[in-house]
Order: structure tokens, then sequence, then C-alpha cells
């Protein structure tokens, strides 16, 4: 009976048990619906938050799609440099790619001024009363950043030097690696910097190593001067900046080695003409007429070493003559160079590499070609086949006392020439005969005449063009070999070839 009993009690037990843990849990459901059906306003609104874009203030109260767009602009309109060693490019945010996208900004403004906003609340939770900064939504627009790369990209690339040879010393000069600039990785830290709010970009660079090792100039022969020639500039103070453009000009390509089968290229081994490469402004012959150019003086150059190319016999793959006669070499043996437009080009077709000495030094350009001998002899011939007689022309001038006429520009008369290059090898006996035919317009003379008042106190008349006349030997042949040097075949002055013959062809009506 008691183990009965005691069996029905420990049932009600179970049964009590069971009633107070369900009222338990009906409370605890309760209150927990209780909790989340409490109003959001007095449970999730976080407290008041000063709200700033990118450093900027924000007034939340204001229209917020007119306060994303004044932001954007605000942002748009800072300075940001871009740096490259040394070179550095000023420009805005905006100019250089910068897009902010103002509908996204409208978007966080809102989402900031609505306490009940998940970002407020993480916010609140987060950082408390301190401010909330929101970033600027913006990116790079690469079709308007790559214009301004490329502007940089041209001052800061720089070509390697590769390992030279000095030919007097003849001694290895080192090598040096070049840098360039990617553009591509450059976007990539732009577009991180203006979303950083940073104000300057260090340029992504990438070396470029020379083409070729020290090692392989080891063993260079050079003991004989295959070609060379010689041409003359004016030392006085007035070429002062021509000088200085022959001087930078040499230094690129004194020592330089052609390789076997290579082909040399001007332009691409001097560069650009530019003041950040050391260039500086003056005369050039643009259009057959003198004028200021960046680099002018570097047609010398090229000349000079066409003629050392010419009679090393080498072939000559791109040479252009100038659009009027050089004072400072023959007729038919100039070069003239425009960077990215105009060239010189030849290729090394020997079985030995060539090294190129090319000096600058008390009036005199020299330019030399070095293999280990000399076994091509070459002759220059040229004829004239037509001259073109120059036009005069006068313009009024109110700055110069009346009458008083000055020569602005000497005429040069036009010329149509043939050329021939006799090639002798002299190991394997045999001949090649070249010819080519060059075209140089006639240069308009120009004169000024005064139209003014009387000259004041201490008027200085203005100097006349300098240059004398132009003359040409009718027919010249030149040849170069190792034995003789350079010397002249022979030589008829003809029509042009003597002072005086412009006059007495009629083509002067008015003397300086």
């Amino acid at each position: 009976m008691w183990a009965v009993w005691g069996k029905v009690r420990g049932c009600d037990s179970l049964g009590l048990l069971h009633q107070t843990l369900l009222f338990v849990c009906v409370l605890g459901s309760g209150a927990l619906a209780g909790f989340l059906l409490w109003p959001k306003e007095r449970a999730h609104a976080a407290a008041p938050v000063e709200v700033r874009v990118a450093g900027q203030a924000v007034d939340c109260s204001a229209e917020l799609s007119e306060q994303a767009r004044m932001l954007a602009r605000r942002y748009l309109e800072q300075p940001v440099t871009l740096s490259a060693s040394g070179h550095e490019l000023r420009t805005t945010r905006a100019a250089v790619g910068g897009r902010v996208d103002a509908g996204h900004l409208t978007e966080l403004l809102s989402a900031a001024r609505d306490a009940r906003s998940p970002l407020r609340r993480v916010h609140a939770a987060s950082f408390g009363a301190e401010p909330l900064e929101l970033p600027m939504p913006i990116e790079v627009d690469a079709a308007r950043a790559t214009p301004w790369l490329l502007r940089l990209k041209d001052v800061a690339d720089a070509a390697p030097i590769e390992p030279r040879i000095d030919p007097r010393k003849q001694n290895l000069l080192p090598a040096k690696d070049g840098i360039e600039l990617d553009v591509y990785g450059t976007l990539d830290r732009l577009d991180r910097a203006l979303a950083q709010g940073d104000s300057r970009v260090e340029v992504a660079l990438r070396a470029l190593p020379p083409k070729l090792a020290a090692r392989a100039f080891a063993n260079v022969d050079m003991h004989a001067v295959i070609g060379e020639f010689e041409t003359r500039y004016n030392r006085g103070n007035i070429s002062a900046d021509r000088t200085h453009n022959l001087k930078v000009a040499a230094s690129h390509l004194d020592g330089y080695v052609v390789e076997p089968g290579e082909e040399f290229d001007f332009n691409a081994i001097v560069g650009d003409r530019t003041t950040l490469n050391g260039w500086r402004p003056a005369p050039v012959i643009a259009d057959g007429e003198l004028t200021s150019g960046m680099g002018g003086g570097t047609c010398q150059i090229a000349s000079t070493l066409h003629a050392a190319v010419f009679f090393a016999g080498l072939p000559i793959l791109t040479r252009y003559p100038h659009s009027r006669p050089s004072f400072y070499i023959k007729l038919g043996l100039d070069a003239t160079v425009v960077y990215g437009a105009q060239n010189f080009r030849f290729k090394n077709d020997r079985s030995y590499p060539i090294v190129i000495g090319l000096t600058v030094d008390e009036g005199r350009v020299y330019a030399s070609l070095h293999g280990p001998r000399r076994d091509h002899e070459v002759t220059f011939i040229r004829h004239i086949d037509q001259i073109v007689p120059f036009e005069e022309r006068v313009s009024q001038d109110a700055s110069l006392p009346t009458g008083l006429r000055v020569l602005v520009q000497r005429g040069v008369p036009g010329f149509k020439i043939t050329r021939f290059r006799m090639i002798e090898d002299l190991t394997t006996h045999s001949s090649l005969r070249e010819r080519t035919t060059d075209s140089y317009p006639p240069t308009t003379q120009l004169w000024r005449v005064g139209t003014g008042n009387e000259p004041p106190a201490g008027f200085e008349r203005p100097k006349n063009d300098a240059h004398p006349e132009y003359v040409a030997d009718e027919y010249l042949a030149v040849t170069q070999s190792a034995e003789r040097g350079t010397y002249e075949l022979t030589r008829e002055t003809g029509r042009s070839g003597t002072y005086g013959w412009t006059e007495r062809e009629g083509m002067i009506s008015r003397k300086p």
C-alpha cells in the first residue's frame, strides 16, 4: 500500500514540475514578445551625432541631394600632385579623372540622418558620440586620367643606357637601368589616393634593364677608323645654346656600340628634344626658314654622323635632306632629324661591332666609326642638275625709321642634285654603285623696310642676316680610304661654286 502511494505521489510531483516549467516558458515568451514589440523609437533610436563626409561637415537638416552635389564639387576641386622621379604634374581631382557618385552619396547622407538606420545604430554601438565619418564615393575615370598620365610618362620615362666603350680611351663605360611609368599601376594608386583624400600620388614605375650585358663588349676590337667626317660650328656667345645642344646630342651617341645586324635609330637613342631632357631653344630650319626651336643644332650631329656612315659604306635605311642647304656640310651629305617625324637610320652589315665616336670641341664636330679594320673605300659624287632662283619679299615695319632696309633672311637658291656612292670592298674586290636624288627648295629672301618716324637718340640699327651667300660646286667627287683618308678627286665650280654667282644669275634685286 505504501509502495502504491509512493508511486502516486511520484506521479503527482512530476506533473507539478511540468506545470511549473510550462508557466516559466509562457512567462518568458511573453516577456520576449513584449520586448520585441516595444516601439523602435524608444528601443533603437541612436543619439544625435555630428556627420562628416571626407572631413567636410554636413548639415543634415538641409536638402540632401543638394548637399551631396556641393560636397562632391568641393572635393573634386581640391588639388592633387602626380609625382615621378623628380617630375611633378599639378592638377585637380576632377581634371585627373575623379568622379563622385552623387546618388550614392545622397543615400549615405539619408542613412546618416535617420537615427533608426543600421548605419547610425552600428556607429552608436561602436563609437558612441564620436563624429560619424562617411567616405566619399569616388572613383577614377580611366579615359580622362590616361592623357594626364601619358603627359607625365613623356617626361618621366628614361631609356636604359646600354654599356658603352670610350672610343678614345677604349675602356668600358657602365650600363644604367631605365625607368618606365606603369599607366595601369598608377591608375590603381590614383584610385586609392582619391578615395583616401590624399593630395599627392607617387606614380608606379618599373625598371627597364639594358638589352646588352657589359661582358658582351669585353673583347670589342676598335683599332681602325672605318668612316669619319668633320664639320664646324660657331663658337661665339650668340650660338651658346646651339653649342649646348650639340654637346647634349653627342653625349647620347659617343661610345654607342652597334652590334652586327643591328639597325641604328637616331631619334630612339638621342630621345625627344625637350627642356626636361636637357635641351635648349636654338635656331632650326622649319619650312625652309630659320626660326627658334627646341634642340636646334641636333641636325648638325645627325649630318656629321650620316657623312661618317656614308663613307664607311654602311647601308643607310632612312635619311632626309634639309629643306634648305646647310652651311656646315656639303650639299648631299646632310641629314635632318625631327623627333617623331624625320629620322636617320642605318644598319651594321659587318660581322663585327661598330663603336661610334662623337666629339664637340673647339668649334669642331667630329664623328667616327671604329672597328677592327677598314675594308671599304668609298667615293661620294654629286652634280647639280637644276638651280631654282629664290624670290624676294618686302614687308613694311613702322618700328624702323622711314627708308631703312634690313635683310631679315638671306635668300638661298633651290637645288636639285644627283648623288652617287661608289663602294669598293677591299676584301672581296667587289663594287657597289648607289644613285639617289635630293631636292632643296629655294629659300625666300626677306626684307623689312621702315615706315616709322626719325630714330630716337641711341637707336641701334638691326643687323642684317649674317649668313654669307651660299655656294656649291656644280660637280664634286670625294673619296675616303684607309691609306689616304679623305681627299677630293674632282671639283668643278661651274655656275654656283664662286661668290657673287647669285648676283650674276640675276637673283638679287636689292643688296644689303
